[in-house]
C-alpha cells in the first residue's frame, strides 16, 4: 500500500499541468533529490513525499516570503550530551583519585584480648569492618562505572546530534506553516534557494494569468456609456 501512494504521488509529479487552475501554468520547475518545487503564475506547489506531513502543500505566490537553506538540529541532544560527558568526567575522577576504602572506621581491640568471650567480640567486629569495607569498596567501582556508563551516552547523544543535523530549504509562508524541504549537498551546487526566490518575486518575467487585455475596459466603458 504503501509504494501504492509513492507512485501515485510520483505520477503527479510529473503530471503537475493537471493540478493548475484555469490560466494557471507552470514557469519554473526545481527538482531536488527528494522533492519538488513548481512556481506557478499564481502559487508555489511544493511535492515532499519524505517528510511526516502532506506529501504536496500549495502557497499563493503573495504569502511567500523569503527563501533560504538552513540546518535543522536537535539542541536538546547536544546539551544532554554534554551534561552528561561532564558527568562522566566527574564520576571518574572522584573514583580514581578517591579511595573509599579509607572512609572505613578503624577499631582497635587490643584491650579486648584478656577478657572472657572477647574472641567472639574480636571476630564480630572484624566481620562488621569487613563488611563495611567491601561496600565502599563496592561503591566506589560503582561510581566508576556510572562515569563509564555517563561517557557512553554522551557519545551515543552526540552522533544522534549529528545524524539529526540536516540541510533544508525553508519557504517562509505568512499566516501558515513554512514549508521545509530536505536538500542534499548536490541539490546546493544548483542554488535551488536563489532559484526560487527570483521565480516567485514579483516581475520575474512572468505574465499574470489574469492580466486583461489592452483597450478592455475602454470598450467596457463605452458600451455603458451607449
Amino acid at each position: 500500500m504503501a509504494g501504492r501512494r509513492t507512485e501515485r504521488r510520483d505520477e503527479w509529479r510529473e503530471r503537475v499541468d493537471e493540478l493548475c487552475y484555469d490560466g494557471e501554468h507552470v514557469e519554473r520547475r526545481v527538482d531536488l533529490e527528494r522533492a519538488t518545487v513548481v512556481v506557478t503564475t499564481q502559487r508555489v506547489l511544493a511535492f515532499v513525499p519524505t517528510t511526516a506531513g502532506p506529501a504536496f502543500r500549495h502557497v499563493d505566490r503573495p504569502n511567500v516570503g523569503t527563501v533560504t537553506v538552513e540546518t535543522s538540529q536537535r539542541l536538546a541532544a547536544l546539551c544532554a550530551g554534554v551534561v552528561a560527558a561532564f558527568a562522566g568526567v566527574a564520576a571518574v575522577e572522584t573514583a580514581t583519585s578517591v579511595n573509599f576504602a579509607s572512609f572505613a572506621p578503624s577499631v582497635s581491640l587490643d584491650g579486648l584480648a584478656p577478657l572472657p568471650g572477647s574472641d567472639l567480640v574480636v571476630g564480630l567486629v572484624e566481620a562488621v569492618l569487613t563488611a563495611i569495607e567491601t561496600v565502599l569498596v563496592a561503591l566506589e567501582w560503582s561510581v566508576l562505572l556510572v562515569g563509564v556508563a555517563a561517557f557512553v551516552v554522551a557519545v551515543g547523544l552526540g552522533a544522534y546530534y549529528a545524524r539529526s543535523r540536516a540541510r533544508l530549504l525553508v519557504v517562509r509562508v505568512s499566516g501558515d506553516d513554512d514549508l521545509e524541504i530536505p536538500v542534499t549537498g548536490s541539490d546546493l551546487e544548483s542554488d535551488p534557494a536563489i532559484t526560487l526566490e527570483a521565480a516567485i518575486r514579483p516581475g520575474s518575467g512572468s505574465t499574470p494569468a489574469c492580466e486583461e487585455r489592452p483597450g478592455e475596459h475602454g470598450r467596457v466603458d463605452l458600451e455603458e456609456s451607449g
